[in-house]
């Protein structure tokens, strides 16, 4: 056994607030305690990557690589790390060669010292020319087994897989617990196997999802475990991991002891107490530790997101049953772990089998896409009734995917055009080509408007006997002019009214209205009803009248007026919980009208196009 030091990494900056928060810690909340977060003597801070990234876009409206050189430069003596999916960097999909090595690139050069590499499919051929660039960048590579069970996964696999990595040139090998599933026992055999096998450095990653983490954590030291991922105590347990000050604590006087002050720990630990309150809304009982993620194994930043996106379709209440699907679509699928972008395919598949009543009535385009081997090969046989439900008489991929990619960078440049202001622009609008162009145009106009934050006394004020506001996002017209409007939140009730924020085509405006009127907020940061369209939009009754089967936003339209289509066909896509649906024609016929374009919000009881019978 090692006599050195535990080395700490703390993920305040990225995955604990991921896995509590929903990703929304802002960039403001970040900067006044870099310089003590710098002085503490971690191996590392995880700063970035992961979900922080579209999260950033999307919700925050702040630009990431902004976010990331500011924390370069207010940490200057610390190792800053990233999360990085191997070929799917921080998307859902697999990139081009081009993109992935300039994405490295310009991580490594803006100030990423380290950077973990995984597979969601543990496929080591999608993480090859990642661990590539990160040494051509002169950076660490960290290499990650990703930690699931199955009844084809045990610890030969993965020590067996690690040795794979070493090969590769990885520097450490990471075992990444992103679901809490790792026991004790397990977590001795495997670091004391990897570290016989290959000779590197080992780091452990644990959830405390289930309440394993910490014990996990001790019987890994024992078997010589260098590196270990903590969170702030504020921020810690839960979906997130084993309190900072706990381990060094627990390790103070020994052989292995962490060197680091508790007193500046826990004037860190405050400063967060009080951030993770100003954040209130994104908090969720189902990011507190359950047992139940031995069974489901949805890991803690999912559980997380999934909670905000069953409250955005009014369903929350329905979190249990999308549990109890999670393990049939993941052996449908071939025991994928679940980490991003698999938990988020088959959570979001589960959903959808929950909330449309019928096991595969609607499958996602990133679900097809899986089962076409675009994401590369599961360890375990797919379905393949289900495949065939999916994709028909499709041929399966059995190539690394990436190889099947043509360059697509200078296309990217080119589509994106004047748009972007750097290449950072265009490496954002890689990963999320519409949040990205939404960002790109309000932050040309001037208008970037993160979500609102709803003050901690409102949220927490007696609403039980009062009505709600009918809608969250609606479209109204005045003297002509149409207007989007979008309801953000509200004040303190005074006498006889309170003030509403609204959104009014991108700008936030204050409304008062009866003090009787009362907004409930969601995990989304807006209202806890699902959002309506204009009424001008035909409710379905025909059989040719097409409708999603969950509400969302419109991607995509497929066809035009007077196309020809057949029963079956994709007329539109529309993405809901970040996942895109295509949406099909029920008939054959003609393409009468089309109800949306793209950037709509769509509603399940009203026609997006509508087909007409030849």
């Amino acid at each position: 056994m090692t006599t050195q030091k535990v080395q700490l990494t703390d993920t305040i900056l990225r995955d604990a607030h991921q896995s509590i928060l929903a990703t929304r810690m802002r960039t403001e909340d970040m900067l006044p305690i870099a310089e003590k977060l710098d002085k503490i003597g971690y191996w590392s801070l995880e700063a970035w990557g992961g979900a922080t990234f579209d999260a950033c876009l999307r919700f925050l409206k702040e630009d990431p690589w902004e976010r990331l050189k500011a924390l370069r430069k207010a940490i200057p003596n610390t190792r800053l790390q990233m999360l990085l999916r191997g070929q799917n960097l921080l998307g859902y999909r697999h990139y081009a060669d081009d993109v992935l090595r300039k994405f490295v690139e310009r991580s490594a050069r803006n100030g990423i010292d380290v950077f973990r590499i995984f597979d969601a499919l543990n496929d080591v051929r999608n993480m090859r020319e990642a661990i590539k660039s990160v040494k051509k960048n002169n950076a660490i590579a960290e290499a990650c087994v990703c930690y699931t069970t199955s009844p084809v996964h045990d610890n030969n696999y993965f020590i067996e897989m690690a040795v794979k990595l070493a090969e590769l040139g990885s520097d450490i090998i990471c075992i990444k617990d992103m679901a809490g599933l790792l026991t004790p026992t397990d977590a001795f055999e495997l670091v004391s196997g990897i570290k016989k096998k290959t000779g590197l450095p080992v780091h452990m990653h644990c959830h405390e999802t289930s309440g394993m983490g910490s014990i996990s954590y001790f019987k890994a030291i024992e078997a010589g475990a260098d590196i270990l991922d903590t969170a702030i105590s504020s921020m810690s347990s839960g979906t997130a991991h084993p309190p900072t000050e706990t381990i060094v604590a627990a390790l103070k006087g020994t052989k292995r002891d962490t060197g680091l002050d508790l007193d500046l720990l826990e004037e860190i630990a405050e400063y967060f107490r009080e951030v993770r309150r100003k954040y209130h809304q994104y908090e969720s009982e189902h990011t507190r530790i359950n047992t139940s993620v031995l069974v489901s194994q949805i890991p803690g930043g999912m559980i997380s997101n999934l909670a905000s996106q069953l409250k955005e379709q009014d369903a929350l209440g329905r979190m249990k049953e999308v549990l109890d699907e999670v393990p049939n679509v993941r052996r449908d699928l071939g025991y994928p772990p679940l980490v991003t972008p698999t938990s988020q395919i088959v959570g979001s598949q589960a959903t959808l089998n929950v909330l449309t009543g019928e096991k595969y009535k609607v499958i996602t385009s990133e679900v097809k896409n899986y089962l076409k081997g675009l994401y590369g090969k599961p360890t375990a046989e797919i379905n393949e009734e289900v495949r065939k439900m999916a994709i028909g008489d499709e041929a399966v991929v059995s190539c690394r995917p990436a190889d099947l990619l043509e360059p697509e960078l200078d296309k990217l440049t080119r589509e994106l055009g004047d748009k972007a202001k750097s290449i950072e622009d265009i490496l954002s609008y890689a990963m999320f080509p519409n949040v990205a162009l939404e960002f790109f145009e309000q932050r040309e106009a001037g208008n970037l408007q993160p979500e609102l934050l709803i003050p901690q006394e409102d949220a927490e004020s007696k609403r039980a006997s009062t009505p709600h506001l009918a809608s969250s996002e609606f479209n109204i017209k005045v003297h002509g002019e149409l207007y989007h409007i979008k309801v953000a939140g509200a004040g303190h009730k005074g006498k006889g009214e309170r003030p509403i924020f609204l959104v009014v085509d991108g700008q936030l405006e204050e409304a008062l209205v009866d003090s009787l009127v009362e907004v409930v907020p969601s995990h989304a940061g807006h209202i806890e009803t699902r959002p309506t369209v204009s009424s001008s939009r035909p409710k379905a009754k025909d059989d040719g009248d097409v409708t999603t089967p969950m509400p969302g936003t419109v991607v995509r339209v497929e066809v035009k007026v007077g196309d020809k289509v057949a029963a079956g066909d994709t007329v539109c896509v529309v993405e809901a919980m970040k996942m895109e649906n295509e949406v099909h024609t029920p008939i054959d016929g003609v393409v009468k009208e089309i109800f949306v374009k793209e950037g709509d919000t769509a509603n399940p009881d009203e026609t997006l196009v509508r087909i007409e019978s030849e």
